[in-house]
């Protein structure tokens, strides 16, 4: 506890002095790059921390410009540290979903998460980001979220990279550490990996393949199932773009978990297969996917569909954001299964306005109906779990960057 509340008292004495700084010292998702290169976050965001295709490509060359090889990380003009904290007010009302009869409401203010980053070159065409990262909220621990090195320009002009290290697997435009609203996505859009990953764009195409590790955790039962941390993983992702829209797919082969596993029945792999796209007209977004599992939790044949539809609005141009989206989890009765498709399904409804105050102030005012998974349930304790009930959550909050 004590741990917990020095680390916010630290975070909030830097983010004050950022904010005393005012405006004039425009940072972004990752300030140290607007510092860094003189850059204001329209350059890399559409509304941070989403990204624009500037600011994908950027990423995507190891956080070089165009044309740029990178420094030294001695000949760089600023400290590569950036940090971000995120506070809300939550009110929020749980229902039964047969009688509708208000169960339990509660209020309170909570520090949901506070970042450390330290990102950029080490070397003319050797990138890395190293992030540390606690959800104060939900009591976790203060760990390293991503550590990994990129050597960039294996193939001229970022045809062709290596990045290694503890990475995200995600598309650029579909990410949990990119989304303006404070509930987390339900489709499992993001996936924590170890290992190593080649990646590129060439003309109109951005691809990535990696092998990782089995990072599979225990379950409620767990057999003879060796649950070591091997490389038996492997996934790879393509994305297409003509005229500011962008189709993509992805394939994961792997025996680790979904963002919301189930208990572990044996050694087969689990695998996903989707399908995205996005859609950009003017000041309008939106986003459409369909993400397919199969042997999930090493059930034979256990399948789960999830459904995702998100809206963006940018009503004043680098200021004020509205995004409504729809999520619907289904998953299919297996006989003999652990899950019970009745806690295992779930909904989500999310409309979010998000307005910058400043560069790097963004305050978030947000309504959320969520039922089965969408309440945050990870696991399954029994066929009767609280995941079969619907709760509404209205928030009031912000996020810094510094």
């Amino acid at each position: 506890m004590k741990k917990r509340l020095l680390i916010a008292m630290v975070m909030a004495g830097i983010v004050g002095g950022s904010i005393l700084m005012g405006p004039s010292q425009e940072v972004s998702a990752i300030p140290s790059f607007a510092r860094e290169h003189q850059l204001p976050c329209s350059a890399c965001h559409r509304g941070f921390p989403r990204l624009n295709d500037f600011g994908k490509e950027f990423k995507q060359r190891g956080f070089r410009l165009p044309g740029d090889d990178g420094k030294f990380i001695w000949d760089q003009n600023t400290f590569p540290i950036s940090g971000i904290m995120v506070g809300r007010l939550r009110i929020s009302h749980r229902d039964d979903p047969v009688t509708e009869a208000r169960i339990r409401s509660r209020s309170r203010f909570e520090l949901e998460e506070v970042e450390l980053m330290i990102a950029g070159t080490a070397a003319p065409k050797i990138g890395y980001f190293v992030e540390f990262e606690q959800e104060v909220a939900d009591g976790e621990e203060f760990t390293v979220d991503q550590a990994w090195v990129q050597f960039s320009d294996l193939v001229p002009d970022a045809v062709l990279n290596l990045r290694a290290g503890i990475m995200l697997n995600e598309n650029f435009y579909l990410s949990q550490k990119r989304r303006l609203t404070f509930q987390r996505y339900l489709s499992p859009i993001t996936f924590n990996v170890t290992g190593v990953e080649l990646n590129g764009a060439w003309r109109r195409l951005r691809y990535a393949g990696g092998i990782v590790n089995d990072e599979r955790s225990s379950g409620v039962s767990t057999p003879a199932v060796n649950l070591e941390n091997r490389l038996q993983g492997f996934y790879g992702w393509t994305t297409y773009t003509i005229a500011d829209q962008t189709l993509g797919f992805r394939y994961i082969n792997t025996k680790s978990n979904s963002d919301n596993p189930s208990p572990v029945i044996d050694g087969r792999n689990r695998e996903q297969l989707e399908a995205t796209l996005d859609l950009l007209y003017g000041p309008v977004e939106l986003i459409l996917g369909y993400f397919h599992n199969w042997d999930i939790g090493g059930v034979n044949r256990q399948q789960r569909r999830n459904y995702l539809v998100d809206a963006f609005l940018e009503v004043l141009p680098e200021k004020l954001f509205l995004e409504g989206r729809f999520e619907l989890q289904d998953t299919a009765f297996v006989a003999g299964s652990p899950n019970n498709p009745t806690t295992a399904n779930g909904t989500q409804v999310s409309v979010n306005a998000s307005y910058l105050l400043y560069p790097n102030v963004r305050l978030i005012a947000e309504f959320d109906k969520v039922s089965g998974e969408g309440l945050g349930v990870f696991a399954f304790p029994g066929p009767n779990s609280s995941a079969t009930f619907s709760e509404e959550r209205y928030m009031l909050g912000f996020v810094i960057g510094l």
